[in-house]
This record gives structure tokens, C-alpha cells and sequence, in this order.
């Protein structure tokens, strides 16, 4: 233990995964070639979780190897199943593929008896017609059609071989488990590994069995530019996440759908006419971007920036509009009269208190009324900060009082 603590952290960790390497025989039972991939990621994230970070980079790189060379050897038997009659003859429809190599496989009644069981163009179908004498073409697309099915639904397909195709070269890559390697890589201290290997995962989106988890990648990216003190690279990530232009799926995404007419709108009615009227207009759905956007504000809040006012707005709205849903889910005839009134409707609500709090809707409101001090809204701002010193929750309740009895108390002090 000693000699590898005065070892480089990375000779450190390459001793601890050569270790878990090379198991025991008992512990080489445990596994089977069959077992999915997905089986060794979960592995490798239960290993992590007890920080046996050696045992999590193995089962990782066991996932890596085992989707790649699943797919691979999956993409050939395609290939194999392509050059058939059956799927030359289909029009490129899985359905019609299935139903032509059926018609020479079987006599009409016992596919009709498969399907009367099973159900017709079932993944349970597919389980059966693979246990039963078939052609080594139509087993062979079966078989690709099933391990495709394991990360994907049937209908995602489109009943489109073109599409399946498409989904065995995709899922020959897992961006998952590259991720967790860089989430390894980080907690160790090996930063310019785990963005590499962040990097390397976000590249990969395109395979991510949930397309979502790519801002789970991108966020992981800032936390670790934040690590090293890398504020442009980290704010260059934040401002990709709130604008989408992180995305690489080609979907509309971010805060893109608030195009700049709306932008500006929204900040002369905060402005010129106060938070009520702004929250009367505008909903804004909570999404993915509300960590980023309440991030930034704060981020350009400490700079002096006045671009902090737009993302606080966006951030608090965010907030609200979930609040507000809850309240009308259990009272129907509820609209919004007001920040006092709906402050009040939400403290007698538990659930609604609790989401506030988790959110942590007084901070948030802190953060937005001294943008708007400091971009010029100080009667908006006022409006916040009596509601936030209203509302007793501590420590903003005390420094909302301070920003009502000192209003430049609210500039703060620029950081680099």
C-alpha cells in the first residue's frame, strides 16, 4: 500500500484495474459470454458507488467490448440476412422481410399458431420463431433484430431495415460506459483523462440509449472545468447547453425556442412592469437547461454582467411554472393573481412548500432581483426583495432586508 501511494495517481490506478484483471476462477464463473452488455455497465456503476473504482473500469471496459464486438459481429450477420431473396424481395420492410422468410420456414397453420400465442411482430414471437428449424438467413435477422430490441423499441425501427442498419452501427459504440469511465477518471483526480473520455462520450451521443443523458455528459464537462478553474471553458459549456447548440441528435433544443423578439419582450415587462405582469404573460416549462440558466446568472451576477438578469428571469420562471401546474392540478379554478398571493396558496400546500424549497425558490429570487438592480429594473427588484424578506427563509430572507435598507449592497464585488 505504501509503494503505490508514491506512485503517479494513473501508474496508481492502471495497477489497480491489472489487479481486478486477473480474477479468480470462481470469480470467472460469475460472468457468461451471453450476458448483455448493459449487465456489466450496472456492474461497473455498483462498483462505483463503493468507490472500488479498479472494478469499475474493468466492468466498463467489459461493456465497451462486449457492445462493440456484439454489433460488429451483428452488423456481418445482417449483411448475411440482406443478400437473402427474402429481403430483396421486401421493399426493405422488416415486417414483410419476416412475413417472406415465415412463408418458407413454415406451413400456414403453425405460423398462425406461433402468432395466435405469442402475438404477431412481437419481440415474443421473434423469441419463439428463433427456437424453431429456420433458415440461417432468417435466424441470422432474427437474431440481430433481438439484440437490437434489447436497447431500442420495435416501433423506433419504423419497420425499416434501413433503420435497423442504422441502430446496429450506432449501438456498436456505448457512450454510457465511456461516460462512467471519465466519471472514474475524475474522482481520482485524473482530469485530463475524464474529459477525454467525456469528450469521447458526448461524441458518441448519437448512441445514447436515452438521447437526453447528453447534457448529463455536458454538465459533467463543466463540473469539470469548474475543477480546474477553466471559467471560459466552463461558461462556453453552460451557454451550449442553454442554446442547444450542444446537440448533436438535429432536434430543436436549449432555450432555442425563445427567439430574441421574446427575449426582449420579456425583459421590458419585467422591467417596465413589474415580476406580477411578467409571470401573467410568460410560462416557461422547466427543462433541462434550468441548472445552466440558474448557473450563469449567478456567474455573471458576481461579474457584473447585466446578461445575468435574462437567465435568472428564465430560471425563476421555470421554477414558478412548475409550482403553478402543481397548484392547479389540485385546484382547477386556481390562476395567478399575483407573487403575494401564490406565495400564500403555496405555503398551505405541502407538496408545493416542499418543491419550493428543493428548488430553492428564495435564492433564486435573490439572484434576480440584483440582476435587475443592476440592469437598471429597481422597482422589480424592490418587488422581489420585499417578497423574498417576507418569506422568513433564511439567509435571504436577511439579506433581502439588507438590499431594501442599502439597495447598492446588491453589486457585488467582481470576480476575475
Amino acid at each position: 500500500m505504501t509503494t503505490i501511494s508514491r506512485l503517479p495517481k494513473i501508474l496508481a490506478l492502471f495497477l489497480l484495474v491489472t489487479a481486478v484483471c486477473m480474477p479468480s476462477s470462481a470469480q470467472e464463473s460469475s460472468y457468461r459470454d451471453d450476458e448483455p452488455a448493459w449487465l456489466s455497465l450496472e456492474r461497473g456503476k455498483r462498483a462505483f458507488a463503493t468507490k472500488d473504482f479498479g472494478k469499475a473500469i474493468v466492468e466498463f471496459d467489459r461493456a465497451i467490448a462486449k457492445r462493440r464486438e456484439s454489433f460488429t459481429t451483428a452488423a456481418g450477420r445482417l449483411d448475411q440476412a440482406l443478400q437473402s431473396k427474402a429481403v430483396k424481395a421486401s421493399r426493405a420492410s422488416i415486417q414483410e422481410s419476416l412475413a417472406i422468410f415465415a412463408s418458407e420456414d413454415f406451413i400456414q397453420r403453425d405460423l398462425d399458431r406461433i402468432a395466435a400465442r405469442y402475438g404477431a411482430f412481437t419481440k415474443a414471437m421473434f423469441e419463439a420463431l428463433r427456437k424453431e428449424r429456420i433458415s440461417d438467413s432468417h435466424r441470422a435477422f432474427i437474431e440481430v433484430l433481438l439484440l437490437v430490441l434489447e436497447y431500442k423499441p420495435l416501433d423506433e425501427l419504423g419497420d425499416s431495415i434501413q433503420q435497423l442498419r442504422l441502430e446496429v452501427d450506432r449501438l456498436a459504440r456505448y457512450p454510457e460506459a465511456e461516460y462512467w469511465k471519465g466519471r472514474v477518471f475524475f474522482v481520482e483526480g485524473e482530469l485530463s483523462l475524464a474529459e477525454a473520455q467525456y469528450m469521447r462520450a458526448f461524441d458518441m451521443s448519437a448512441s445514447l440509449e436515452i438521447p437526453d443523458e447528453r447534457f448529463t455528459i455536458l454538465y459533467s464537462m463543466a463540473e469539470l472545468h469548474g475543477a480546474k478553474n477553466d471559467f471560459v471553458a466552463w461558461e462556453n459549456v453552460m451557454k451550449s447547453i442553454v442554446s442547444g447548440k450542444g446537440d448533436k441528435s438535429g432536434s430543436s433544443s436549449g432555450d432555442s425556442a425563445i427567439d430574441q423578439y421574446m427575449r426582449d419582450a420579456m425583459m421590458k415587462t419585467l422591467v417596465d412592469f413589474g415580476f406580477d405582469r411578467f409571470m401573467t404573460l410568460y410560462r416557461i416549462e422547466p427543462s433541462y437547461t434550468l441548472p445552466a440558466n440558474a448557473a450563469l446568472a449567478e456567474f455573471y451576477l458576481d461579474r457584473g454582467r447585466a446578461a445575468s438578469s435574462l437567465h435568472a428571469a428564465i430560471t425563476v420562471n421555470m421554477t414558478m411554472t412548475k409550482a403553478i401546474a402543481m397548484l392547479q392540478a389540485r385546484d382547477g379554478d386556481y390562476s395567478w393573481r399575483g407573487l403575494a398571493d401564490f406565495l400564500a396558496r403555496a405555503k398551505g400546500r405541502k407538496d408545493v412548500s416542499r418543491y419550493l424549497a428543493e428548488s430553492d425558490l428564495p435564492g433564486k429570487m435573490l439572484v434576480l432581483a440584483d440582476s435587475l438592480y443592476i440592469s437598471g429594473g429597481r422597482t422589480a427588484a424592490g418587488e422581489l426583495w420585499r417578497a423574498v424578506a417576507g418569506s422568513g427563509t433564511l439567509p435571504y430572507s436577511t439579506t433581502a432586508e439588507k438590499r431594501l435598507s442599502n439597495p447598492p449592497s446588491a453589486v457585488r464585488r467582481a470576480v476575475p
